[in-house]
């Protein structure tokens, strides 16, 4: 827990120090951590690491996303993705684990802080061969680094 603390600490230091324009994302309830690209923007991509697992079995995603609808106070978007375990294809074995679809919604409730927002997701997860799935579901938080001077 030490260690994940620190990493997102550093992570948060690092991207505000570059003014950079993307979002941290942490699912605690999941263990998924996941960095993207602007989220406000029309279409942005998403990089998801499942975290508490071992590294061999470490399960990674990237996801393409489109918001249906900005506002204010939320943004819904919808997207597709992929899931892989890089380790496997070390061993020879298959690198894709299977594919997702996305349903989420960022809930922006701070008026003062609208970077910071609460996000809800529902992802029907369908491994390789189609024949079998899991309807997930996220919840966490994402804080959105965006440059000084607009």
């Amino acid at each position: 827990m030490k260690l994940l603390i620190k990493t997102l600490l550093f992570t948060f230091l690092c991207l505000n120090s570059l003014k950079a324009q993307v979002a941290l994302s942490y699912y605690p309830f999941q263990s998924i951590v996941g960095l993207s690209s602007n989220s406000e923007r029309l279409l942005w991509v998403d990089g998801r690491l499942e975290t508490n697992t071992f590294f061999s079995n470490v399960n990674m995603e990237l996801n393409a996303m489109v918001n249906i609808r900005r506002g204010s106070y939320y943004n819904l978007y919808s997207g597709v993705g992929a899931n892989v375990k890089p380790f496997y294809a070390a061993e020879g074995l298959a690198f894709d684990n299977g594919y997702l679809l996305h349903f989420g919604l960022r809930l922006k409730p701070w008026r003062k802080h609208p970077n910071l927002q609460v996000g809800f997701e529902l992802s029907p997860y369908f491994n390789a061969n189609f024949d079998g799935g899991v309807l997930r579901s996220l919840l966490g938080f994402s804080y959105n680094f965006s440059p000084k001077d607009k």
